[in-house]
């Protein structure tokens, strides 16, 4: 109940005195000073201060007064905690509203305290000499004047107070040096530590703390202190400034001098927000459990020319959270920021990406109360201290050393065994503390660890049999420094690793880990010139410094052609005077190629007119990406290979004397076949597939000598058509993508470009854990294994007959087997399109995915019948 106080009491002289407060009269008296204090609000309580201080005072706001009442052992600090608690007056009376009282005091204390009282503040001695209060607490306690004083919190109907005041001052003041999503990272970690299953409690039910800094006030400080100022962020980040902060002023304005519950605060927000706010404020005061995100199904669609970044974003909660989840994509064009809502357990999210991405990250900015993936918790004290099962295993020899430690953290529920007595099941089941590092446990796990053998030591590491908890190595020189440090250790939470001397503490440090929650999609790889490993951007920036880039290939290899397209991306975001040569397509089919990159030819009409399953063959998926960059920037592709059919016949007939005069006029006349290792090379590739060649067609088997002279072509053409390009288009980088044979820098494309021109070069390749070589190309990069999905498949053998495409095989337990196909069918149309070669059903097999369902119109020949048409539905 609030009362109305009055007091009157007789000090020292030489002291002065503060109670609650508007106008403070002081008279002299024969036995000492008079000193009256008049309130005119209600307060439950008073309290009163009273000491030798040196008062000191400055005008604020409209004839209000700032006092400072410090020991004159400390009086040269008044100044810095006055300037200083002028700005936060200024800065909450902007944000919220006027001064509440007519006075306010900084108080000196000898005690270790940090109240907020009406009108005062009361700072221990200790505290107020350390160099960042002014910063931090005396912001906080300054803002408990509006926030807890003036509203007041009404009894038994939740603490809304302390999270309201740890946002607009704790994490503002973090905001303000750029450090508001480390602030906020921290909180949650502070959550992760504290808070389990066995001892949740939804924020509304939270009243306050007990303030004797025991560990039951860590659960209740990281739910009413750490989740509520994360919700008044997301408040924020929902409603925007201008209504959040008229919210404010409106609560302040409505309830000063009063008690306020959490209805009386969300009418403000819903009046100001001019929303039904309920739904939030429903589930973030009311439950108790806080959701955890995932992502899953990650992949790229590609359809129409078009990127999309395509997952399952999930969160884990006993029932969905309605959320707005910030995410980032970092590509090569930059960072993509997107906002995701979901109020559902799964959702499949698309985003529209320009270039290849790399990484997603969810909620980078620390910008949701959420549960944090493993990666994303330092291993520190706080989770050791937190943590819902401790054990410590301690041999009985090292007892008195460690005693004050154990009494530190007696009532923290730890466990104490020597290591005899630990079962493996113990080991996996709880966070562990190890004091001394000579345990069996200690030494097989971490092995020796290397400690300081001064002073008094912990080491945080990941808990290497419980993932997402942790283990603690402790070292100590003796009992003396171990009771010294010990008392300090709750104040360290946020640290993995600690070093007292003397109980002072000379070194502490923040253990990495991820930013947000991150999922790698196609990471840039490493590279090694040969001196040193080098970034994917040193590459890429070195790379600038040379007119034709080949990026070698095995051309069933994924990871390969994503390494291509994200060196074409990556140089084409630095200068967009670039071109691609492709092995993939003979020089005849360039008016194809130009006509499909200026948008001139639909896909199917350029796979149909290049003869793309004649010519190559290869999965066109795996060079899809790349064509529609090329496509959709209008950069130009240069098809650099000879004729298939010429060089084909140069192999089977052992050179090119067999030609016509037509044909030859389409090779290059200078072709060069000692370069270095080059025999030796082609050597073993011939041995290698010469039998298995000449099982497959003994038509088109050909000698050793065929074989390096039709290579030399493909070679040569390559380089001769790539050199004429350049020479054509003297400001335009060339990217040339080839098998690794071709890019070899010693004895494939790369000095017959030499040969005819100067340029500058460089190869670059995928190691794929063979023998880094520098001989034969100039970076070797390491991408991790990438597979492409699994093409649709009808489950047929198919080929060609009298004009039509027909059913050579139906293979058993396949889509086509179980759709009822028979060997002889007739395939006239796939889902209404004309089949009337092959091509046509590959490449309109193209846009399907399993899953899908496609629709063939077939023939099925009888002996004694007319030929019947069918439509069969075939479920890929």
């Amino acid at each position: 109940t609030e009362t109305l106080f009055e007091l009157t009491a007789i000090i020292p002289e030489g002291f002065e005195a503060v109670s609650e407060a508007n106008e403070i009269i002081t008279s002299q008296e024969a036995n000492g000073k008079e000193v009256r204090f008049r309130f005119p609000q209600p307060v439950e309580a008073i309290h009163f201060v009273a000491g030798p201080y040196v008062v000191e005072k400055v005008p604020f706001g409209e004839g209000k007064e700032l006092y400072t009442y410090f020991f004159p052992e400390d009086r040269e600090l008044a100044a810095d905690y006055r300037a200083k608690t002028l700005g936060y007056l200024s800065r909450y009376e902007r944000e919220i509203g006027p001064f509440p009282y007519a006075r306010f005091s900084v108080v000196e204390n000898r005690l270790p305290t940090g109240y907020a009282m009406p009108t005062f503040t009361l700072l221990g001695q200790m505290v107020v000499r350390l160099p960042f209060i002014t910063d931090t607490s005396l912001g906080h306690e300054t803002l408990h004047q509006w926030w807890g004083n003036a509203v007041g919190i009404a009894a038994g109907q939740g603490n809304w107070c302390e999270g309201l005041t740890t946002y607009l001052a704790d994490q503002a003041f973090a905001a303000d040096k750029g450090k508001g999503a480390s602030f906020r990272k921290d909180q949650l970690i502070k959550y992760e530590s504290y808070v389990h299953k066995d001892n949740r409690m939804p924020l509304s039910k939270f009243v306050g703390v007990t303030g004797r800094q025991e560990v039951q006030d860590e659960d209740l400080r990281a739910i009413g202190y750490s989740k509520c100022s994360m919700v008044f962020h997301m408040l924020r980040q929902r409603l925007g400034d201008e209504k959040f902060f008229a919210a404010l002023r409106d609560f302040y304005a409505r309830m000063r001098y009063k008690a306020a519950a959490w209805p009386d605060l969300i009418a403000s927000f819903q009046r100001a927000a001019g929303e039904d706010l309920g739904p939030f404020f429903d589930q973030w005061l009311n439950r108790d459990d806080v959701p955890r995100l995932t992502v899953d199904k990650l992949r790229m669609d590609t359809s129409d020319g078009k990127q999309e970044l395509v997952f399952e974003l999930r969160q884990k909660a006993e029932k969905p959270y309605a959320l707005d989840v910030p995410v980032t994509i970092a590509t090569v064009g930059g960072v993509l920021r997107e906002r995701i809502a979901i109020d559902r357990a799964s959702q499949e999210v698309r985003i529209p990406v320009p270039t290849l991405p790399g990484s997603l990250v969810l909620d980078p900015g620390y910008d949701l109360m959420r549960r944090l993936d493993t990666a994303e918790l330092p291993p520190v004290w706080s989770l050791f201290e937190g943590a819902p099962k401790k054990l410590a295993i301690m041999a009985p020899e090292e007892e008195t050393r460690f005693r004050p430690l154990l009494d530190a953290l007696a009532g923290y529920g730890v466990t104490v065994k020597a290591p005899a007595d630990v079962t493996d099941a113990e080991l996996a089941e709880n966070a562990l503390l190890f004091l001394g590092t000579g345990t069996p446990q200690a030494r097989g796990l971490f092995a020796e660890p290397n400690l300081p053998a001064t002073g008094f030591t912990i080491a945080v590491r990941p808990h290497p049999l419980k993932p997402g908890s942790v283990a603690v190595l402790v070292a100590s020189a003796g009992p003396e420094e171990t009771a010294k440090a010990a008392p300090k250790l709750r104040h360290y939470g946020k640290y993995g690793y600690l070093h007292f001397e003397s109980g002072r503490m000379v070194e502490k440090k923040v253990p990495e880990s991820e930013a947000g929650e991150q999922y790698s999609i196609f990471e840039p790889p490493l590279g090694v010139p040969t001196a040193r490993t080098m970034t994917f951007d040193e590459i890429l920036a070195q790379l600038m410094g040379s007119r034709v880039i080949y990026v070698g290939e095995t051309h069933t290899s994924y990871e390969d052609h994503l390494l291509q397209l994200r060196v074409i991306e990556s140089l084409y975001q630095r200068d967009p005077r670039l071109a691609i040569g492709m092995e993939m397509f003979s020089r005849p089919v360039q008016d194809v190629l130009d006509a499909y990159i200026a948008g001139k030819l639909t896909e199917k009409e350029f796979l149909k007119k290049s003869h793309w399953y004649e010519r190559w063959k290869f999965d066109y998926r795996l060079y899809r990406d790349i064509l529609d960059f090329a496509r959709r920037n209008r950069i130009p592709v240069i098809a650099l290979n000879a004729e298939k059919e010429i060089v084909s016949k140069v192999f089977k007939e052992g050179g090119p004397s067999g030609l016509t005069a037509e044909e030859r006029k389409q090779l290059p006349p200078d072709r060069d076949l000692e370069l270095p290792d080059y025999q030796e090379r082609l050597e073993a590739v011939f041995t290698m597939h010469r039998d298995e060649v000449n099982r497959a067609d003994p038509a088109a088997a050909g000698s050793f000598a065929g074989f390096i002279q039709a290579q030399s072509l493909w070679d040569e053409t390559m380089a001769a058509t790539a050199a004429g390009y350049l020479r054509d288009h003297p400001d335009h980088r060339l990217v040339v993508i080839a098998g690794v044979g071709h890019v070899d820098k010693e004895s494939g494309i790369p000095p017959r470009v030499a040969r005819r021109l100067a340029v500058k070069q460089a190869v670059v390749i995928n190691s794929h854990g063979g023998e880094i070589d520098p001989a034969t190309s100039d970076y070797v990069l390491f991408s991790p294994e990438v597979e492409l999905p699994p093409a649709a498949m009808l489950g047929v053998a198919l080929g060609e007959k009298d004009g039509s495409v027909v059913v050579e095989a139906v293979f058993p337990h396949s889509p086509a087997h179980t759709a009822g196909l028979k060997k002889g069918d007739l395939v006239l149309a796939m889902d209404g399109e004309p089949v009337e070669a092959l091509e046509d059903l590959k490449i309109d097999m193209l846009g399907h995915k399993k899953g899908d369902t496609v629709r063939l119109l077939i023939v099925r020949p009888h002996r004694f019948f007319p030929n019947g048409r069918m439509l069969i539905e075939v479920h890929l």
